[in-house]
């Protein structure tokens, strides 16, 4: 399985996507976006995929009574929590989703990937507003039951 993760949008009014983007939209089997769409415009193009996973994140007013803050699915054998991480502190998630396989937050702006005593902790930054960086991510995911997750990072400039 295929797995687009991106969070921290930020758009407001209107949104423009570069091709490359797009094309992943489009190949992934499931689209995971960890909050800060700021706008319902962005969250209801890729809700008409019926292939998105999303959780408000603390600038999504427009969005509070669809979205929650946290989201949870089985996926290809994984467990996968997903938060926007304005709730947790960064350095405890592993603890407070400690059943899960894989948690994939945002809010930072900042992508990682870490392995973390048997867990997969994932963050891949802002797609519009990356913060120590120079340019903007987002990441993909596979997923195969009995195979290790592979996660690659994408730029979008």
């Amino acid at each position: 399985m295929n797995i687009l993760i991106m969070s921290d949008t930020h758009f407001s009014k209107g949104f423009s996507l570069n091709s490359n983007i797009l094309q992943h939209i489009s190949k992934s089997d499931m689209i995971v976006h960890c909050g800060d769409f700021t706008s319902r415009e962005f969250y209801d193009f890729l809700n008409t995929s019926k292939k998105l996973i999303a959780v408000r994140g603390n600038n999504d007013n427009q969005l509070s009574e669809i979205l929650s803050p946290e989201a949870y699915a089985d996926i290809s054998g994984f467990g996968v929590t997903v938060v926007h991480g304005h709730f947790v502190r960064l350095e405890t998630l592993h603890h407070k989703y400690s059943d899960s396989d894989i948690i994939i937050f945002g809010h930072t702006h900042h992508p990682s990937v870490e392995n973390f005593e048997g867990q997969l902790i994932i963050n891949p930054g802002s797609l519009t507003a990356n913060r120590y960086l120079d340019y903007n991510t987002f990441m993909m995911m596979t997923l195969n039951e009995n195979q290790r997750p592979v996660v690659n990072i994408f730029k979008t400039v």
